[in-house]
């Protein structure tokens, strides 16, 4: 897209609107600007017949004429140049994914330490049509994408599993309202798979974000109250990273190409969470969500850009503002707005991206400009570096006013404003103009951008141009000058920085790659077989280089000296350490991540640790890795504290085996935390379990996830036989969800935890597990025995357990005098009225209690339940923290009046979470939960969900709710 005033020629805009040409289109469009015979071959030969290339080198010849040789250099520099950027990407990818791994790590490790756990985010693959089908074959594959067009994204939130906490969190602190690139990426993909897309491509040839948000953000947000961030992240609540500014208008596949190039050759990780506005804000208008108007209220671009996450000082990348070819980013106010607010805001660091087409298009313009002899601001203003602020429009004209009235109060006003956006624009010129500008002799590079001065092709036309004085203006590493002159190459006008690159001398191979300057992948043959190369590689660029080794063994030996496959744990690590090594201390330093230069001190020293820390879930260890790994942790005899997560390893029975004999020789641990969830572990594989545990006799806190192991009533009794037997035991943390207990089990459970009469701490998992009535009048028994527990989380959801079992449930816990913190989950249990009576009658006794979690969800409570559960928790005085879930409980207006009446007599709180979604409440129930909230001044922290309500029927209604 030319840049001038007077924008393209009648030629340029001809090539651009017909799109990519056909040899013949070509041949007929030359011929019509009488281009002769010998140039139309040249052309026809030497390009692939994007208008872009064909436009450059038509402009490098003056006058739409010229010689063969000049249009075929011409070409052949087009694609040299493009084929450089691609290798330059290539490479920064690499960086990227190297530093997206190390730093991954690093949080995992953190999280594993606090006990956080980390969530996983899965990545939609786009499909790919293979070339070799027959027509017919891949009519059938479009059929079968068609059948799917509308599919969301793989890790989006469907309506059914939006939560209060995601609802909520829409309607204030814009800031959180983020996804990851990666995300970002899904979402994209999704959108560009659909027939509904390629439609609008057919008719339009572009599709811009206007088309997205009409085909896709609503109808998938649409009803959820949640903009698509918010559902892509669920609850994980970040604040932005990185602002994403762009215009509406913009080509989605030019607007994707430019944020994964900033991505890249910034090196951010996918994870890095994003501000995107057409994501970011919730666009349905209808009445579920914000409005537009309430969200715009909130000011939220402005809140992104003064978020301290976004600042460099806190880990925060800026704002990226995002270049197209099929719209001007500076004739959009807003965005003007949000590029001179990032400017003028303190540690925010602002970078323009631009894609492939608009830096094309922005050189061509240059290179022409530079074939006529124009001079530096000529140039300057062919790139489009000048802007007139002032005449950039907003689609909402209140918006507008807004924006200019902003800015007319500024000083300057729109001059000043236009100054701003012109340094800016100037500053993130590609690099590749300031290389032409340099070799014309037009500027130097003390007068290039920031980016330009560290790029070592233009410091070296810097050199070539004006002499190597310009090194003292150059920020890049300091071995690109020494690299420079090792080649002997200042003197040479015709080679450039891509000649220097790819010389293959041995002995400047090691160099380079040393100071970070080459990667494996570009090296000789030679040098990916030799051991000290490919050690070098790795080490400055992670451990994927790797596969461009040649040697299986050099390969084995530093995979083994690498932590988690990517990085070695010591930086001063030489081959020539590592080579003298026994593999078998390596695989043994390996699985406990040990250092390698001293591998066989640490191997002493973790004999002597009281602690130990492995987070090992999903990587397939099978029974094999596990014995591996417990044989080495067998040697442990010094470890009291003990925290291993092999959750979804396809373990079974033998690695069932080798966990009880590892375990049983570690009789010393006081604190064991062992997450064998979903491992297959059957009857037999919990027995062996259960025997090793049993052997820890000082154990004094033990948390055991043994969900989803097809576990029967024979197994519970095998555990907490071997509880049972844990005499020192005051912490107990049990996880039995999903597995097929029954009554006869949960007697088991029952007679195992009546003997720990030392335990203070409880958490007891039985969802879904069968229980019935009989079972839960076992299990209530046993925690009755408890008298000394201070803090119990007991979950029996789903267990069918009807009114008499709840009763039993708070007759039970009505007896444990100490207790003060308590979270008991009977959602889906058909406790009907008569069970709400009992929950009433249990929670009134509990005087003490002032932490307290109760999930009722879907019980058939009906509005007398509703109400005697309320009556029962007005008597807790002293509750400071409460979270009351009674969603699909039909409560109706009276249920819902009585439930705020209770908590307004609870002076103490400071913290309410209440979910009464799906009760039928009307107009007069929302008026009774808006009174009742009133009355509650002294609440910190609220969270109130309320969905699948009509409260529209009064005039004043919820109102109260949102001011």
């Amino acid at each position: 897209m030319s840049a001038d005033a007077e924008g393209p020629e009648p030629w340029e805009e001809q090539l651009l609107r017909a799109g990519p040409l056909t040899s013949q289109q070509l041949s007929l469009f030359l011929d019509k600007w009488g281009i002769s015979k010998d140039v139309e071959q040249t052309f026809c030969r030497e390009l692939r017949f994007a208008p872009e290339e064909i436009i450059r080198c038509l402009s490098s010849i003056s006058g739409l004429s010229g010689s063969p040789v000049r249009a075929a250099r011409a070409a052949r520099d087009a694609r040299s140049r493009r084929g450089e950027e691609l290798r330059q990407m290539k490479g920064h990818l690499k960086r990227s994914w190297a530093k997206t791994i190390q730093e991954l790590a690093e949080i995992e490790g953190v999280n594993q330490q606090e006990g956080i756990e980390t969530p996983e985010i899965p990545v939609q693959e786009s499909p790919v049509r293979d070339p070799s089908q027959s027509g017919q074959q891949q009519v059938r594959a479009g059929a079968d994408l068609e059948d799917h067009s509308m599919a969301r994204p793989a890790h989006m939130a469907s309506g059914d599993e939006v939560t209060a906490l995601m609802k909520a969190r829409q309607w204030e602190k814009p800031e959180q309202w983020t996804m990851t690139v990666q995300h970002w990426v899904d979402i994209v993909g999704a959108c560009t798979e659909t027939p509904q897309y390629k439609s609008v491509m057919e008719q339009k040839k572009t599709v811009n974000m206007h088309d997205v948000c009409r085909l896709f953000v609503k109808p998938w947000s649409e009803g959820t109250g949640c903009s698509l961030a918010v559902l892509m992240s669920r609850e994980v609540v970040c604040n932005a990273q990185l602002m994403v500014s762009h215009c509406w208008g913009e080509d989605v596949s030019e607007t994707k190409e430019s944020l994964l190039q900033h991505a890249v050759r910034h090196e951010l990780p996918m994870t890095v969470p994003i501000w995107f506005c057409v994501f970011s804000n919730y666009q349905p208008e209808d009445g579920v969500g914000p409005k537009l108007e309430h969200q715009l209220a909130l000011e939220p671009f402005a809140s992104v850009i003064r978020n301290p996450s976004l600042k460099a000082a806190n880990g925060g990348h800026g704002m990226v503002a995002l270049h197209t070819t099929t719209d001007d980013l500076y004739s959009r106010l807003w965005c003007v707005h949000e590029v001179e607010r990032a400017i003028v805001e303190e540690d925010v660091e602002i970078i323009a991206s631009m894609s492939q087409k608009y830096i094309d298009l922005m050189v061509g313009r240059v290179e022409q400009f530079l074939g006529l002899g124009a001079t530096l601001n000529d140039c300057f203003r062919a790139a489009g570096v000048q802007v007139q602020t002032a005449k950039a429009r907003c689609s909402s004209k209140d918006d507008e006013e807004k924006l200019v009235k902003l800015i007319l109060q500024q000083a300057n006003g729109f001059d000043g404003l236009d100054k701003v956006v012109e340094n800016f624009r100037r500053e993130q010129l590609p690099d590749i103009i300031f290389e032409k500008l340099i070799r014309k002799g037009l500027t130097r590079l003390d007068g290039a951008s920031t980016s330009a001065r560290a790029n070592a092709a233009v410091v070296f036309a810097a050199c070539q141009a004006h002499g190597a004085g310009q090194l003292q203006h150059a920020t890049t590493n300091p071995e690109v000058s020494e690299r420079i002159r090792l080649a002997g190459l200042l003197g040479n006008d015709e080679l450039r920085w891509q000649d220097i690159k790819v010389l293959d001398l041995e002995d400047l191979q090691m160099t380079l790659i040393r100071k970070g300057l080459l990667t494996l992948d570009g090296a000789s043959t030679s040098a990916r077989a030799d051991a000290a190369i490919v050690f070098a590689a790795c080490q400055m660029h992670g451990g994927g280089q790797l596969e461009h080794a040649t040697n299986p063994e050099v390969r084995e030996r530093i995979s083994l000296a690498l932590r988690r496959g990517n990085r070695f744990c010591d930086d001063k690590l030489r081959w020539q350490d590592l080579e003298v090594i026994d593999l078998e201390d390596l695989k043994l330093g390996q699985i406990f991540r040990l250092g390698v230069r001293t591998l066989a001190e640490d191997i002493t020293q973790l004999r002597q640790n009281t602690k130990l820390s492995l987070a090992l879930a999903g990587e397939g260890l099978g029974a094999k890795g596990c014995k591996t790994l417990f044989e080495a942790m067998a040697q442990l005899k010094q470890i009291t504290d003990l925290s291993l997560d092999l959750k979804s390893n396809k373990l079974g029975f033998e690695g069932g085996q080798a966990v009880f004999e590892a375990i049983a020789q570690l009789k010393q641990i006081t604190d064991l935390s062992l997450n064998l969830g979903d491992n297959d572990l059957g009857a037999d594989g919990c027995q062996a379990v259960s025997e090793g545990i049993a052997q820890l006799k000082q154990i004094t806190k033990l948390s055991l996830p043994l969900e989803d192991n097809g576990l029967g009533d024979e197994s519970g009794q095998a555990v907490f036989e071997a509880i049972a037997q844990l005499k020192q035991i005051t912490d107990l943390s049990l996880n039995f969800g999903d597995n097929h207990l029954g009554a006869d089990g949960c007697q088991a459970v029952s007679e195992g935890i009546a003997q720990l009469k030392q335990i203070t701490k409880l958490n007891l998992n039985l969802k879904r597990n069968g229980l019935g009535a009989d079972g839960c009048q076992a299990v209530s028994e046993g925690i009755a025995q408890l008298k000394q527990i201070t803090k119990l989380s007991l979950t029996l959801e789903d267990n069918n357990l009807g009114d008499e079992s709840g009763q039993a449930v708070f007759e039970a816990i009505a007896q444990l005098k100490q207790i003060t913190d308590l979270s008991l989950n009977l959602k889906r249990n058909n406790l009907g009225f008569e069970g709400g009576i009992a929950v009433s009658e249990g929670i009134a006794q509990l005087k003490q209690i002032t932490d307290l979690n109760l999930n009722l969800a879907f019980n058939d409570l009906s509005a007398d339940g509703g109400r005697a559960v309320s009556e029962g928790i007005a008597q807790l005085k002293q509750i400071a923290d409460l979270s009351l879930t009674l969603e699909g409980n039909d409560l109706g207006d009276k249920g819902g009046q009585a439930v705020f009446e209770a908590i307004a007599q609870l002076k103490q709180i400071t913290t309410l979470s209440l979910d009464l979604a799906d009760n039928d409440l009307s107009a007069d129930g929302g008026r009774a939960v808006s009174e009742g909230i009133a009355q509650l001044k002294q609440i910190t922290t609220l969270s109130l969900n309320l969905a699948d309500q009509d409260l529209s029927d009064s005039d004043d209604g919820m109102r109260p709710l949102h001011s």
